[in-house]
């Protein structure tokens, strides 16, 4: 059984290297990392003046620089999933969907295709980190006291209100607001008009991105919330009427608010105060010999 694991972490080691070194050099569009034709594994993979580069020579030099790296990446998440499932320990989902909330809102506007895969990469993160501080602190007790304590204390750091994340075109009759919808409607960037066209001087730099609100914000213009709260995300507004003369918004994500009930957050309290008391969880790997691990590399 062991050798049949070790097989398909082999196999999906190959595909899992080539993905960490596409994020390692995440300051690029990912798109140009994507293969213009199926790989044949027999023809090179690149020629450079006629010195060709084969597919084994790129699976062996990315198994050498990433290969452990990845591998261990792998196998601590399988670690952690299994001895979690030994100890009968999860994470409520509302905890981490409320990281996902805050990390959302932090990390500022996305493509739309990128946002599903991005969120769910989020919370497997989160997951495996929740879990593993669980594992770390399993035997630590931590009173009911203590633990509605800090709830009575820290609540309101559980909530997320409900934010909208805008992006606008001011200018300063309808009629230039007209064109504007119009060029949208034939498929135009909506940050590259306005560049070409906002009179808003803050915005215009950023493709007229603001950011992410929550109603009543002092920093949101008056009257944008309720207005895009009508739109679908990742679209834009007719013309509408503003201080400075005619706008066109643009809705890219809407975040719903999260509000954890006290049995939701207790045992996520027991874990964060259990792990202050004892210190930070050790290494993944520290769990490791808890269950049957055998890989390639040996040290």
């Amino acid at each position: 059984m062991r050798k049949i694991i070790l097989v398909i972490i082999l196999v999906l080691l190959g595909t899992n290297i080539l993905m960490l070194s596409l994020l390692l050099n995440g300051n690029r569009d990912s798109s140009n990392y994507i293969p213009s034709k199926e790989i044949d594994v027999r023809q090179p993979v690149a020629v450079i003046n006629e010195e060709e580069i084969y597919y084994n020579e790129w699976m062996n030099y990315l198994g050498t620089h990433f290969g452990e790296e990845a591998l261990t990446q792998m196998v601590d998440r399988h670690v952690v999933s299994q001895l979690a499932d030994q100890y009968n320990l999860s994470v409520d989902p509302g905890v981490i969907e409320l990281e996902v909330s805050l990390l959302a809102s932090l990390a500022g506007q996305m493509r739309q295709e990128d946002v599903v895969e991005t969120e769910e990469e989020w919370r497997e993160t989160i997951e495996h980190r929740l879990l593993t501080e669980k594992i770390f602190t399993r035997d630590v007790t931590i009173s009911e006291a203590d633990i509605e304590s800090y709830y009575n204390t820290y609540q309101s750091q559980y909530e997320f209100s409900h934010r909208v994340e805008v992006s606008h075109i001011v200018v300063a009759d309808q009629e230039t607001a007209n064109r504007i919808y119009n060029e949208l409607e034939e498929g135009a960037n909506f940050a590259a008009l306005a560049r070409e066209y906002s009179i808003d001087e803050e915005s215009l730099l950023n493709g007229g991105y603001l950011g992410f609100f929550t109603e009543g914000s002092s920093f949101l213009p008056d009257g944008y919330f309720e207005e895009v709260r009508g739109l679908d995300q990742f679209s834009y507004s007719e013309p509408v009427r503003v201080n400075q003369g005619f706008a066109i918004l643009y809705l890219h994500r809407e975040l719903p608010r999260v509000e954890l009930s006290y049995d939701q957050l207790k045992d996520h309290i027991r874990t964060k105060l259990a792990v202050e008391e004892v210190g930070e969880p050790p290494s993944t790997q520290a769990f490791w010999q808890q269950l049957d691990v055998d890989w390639i590399y040996h040290r």
